[in-house]
């Protein structure tokens, strides 16, 4: 995603071809931030039981919940594309799936010291 929101960002956002220059480099800057989320995550596979680990899944599940509901909300609008469904599934089934794995996953040394 992160590659595809910085080089194609018209496309990506759905923008129309005349956008202004200034609201596409404006909106590659949050954009931008995919690419420390998927390094973290990738460093971060194989960690030991551990409150971070605890915090990247969690993280990770509220921000795909997240992303989900805007979609939603987006697709939901007259006029809306209705491949936004395919975007809706992705991100709610990626947030289920860190909820899923998470829970198994939670370090039981946090869990004891609450």
């Amino acid at each position: 995603m992160g590659v595809l929101l910085q080089a194609v960002p018209v496309i990506a956002f759905g923008l129309d071809a005349n956008a202004s220059p200034s609201l596409v480099a404006n909106l590659r800057v949050p954009a931008s931030l995919v690419f420390p989320l998927a390094v973290l995550n990738w460093l971060s596979r194989n960690a030991d039981p551990s409150a971070a680990r605890d915090a990247i899944f969690f993280s990770n599940m509220t921000a795909f919940t997240l992303v989900g509901i805007g979609d939603l909300l987006v697709t939901l609008m007259p006029g809306a594309d209705p491949t936004g469904w395919v975007f809706v599934l992705i991100n709610l089934s990626f947030a289920i799936a860190f909820f899923v794995v998470g829970r198994v996953n939670m370090s039981s040394r946090v869990l004891e010291r609450r």
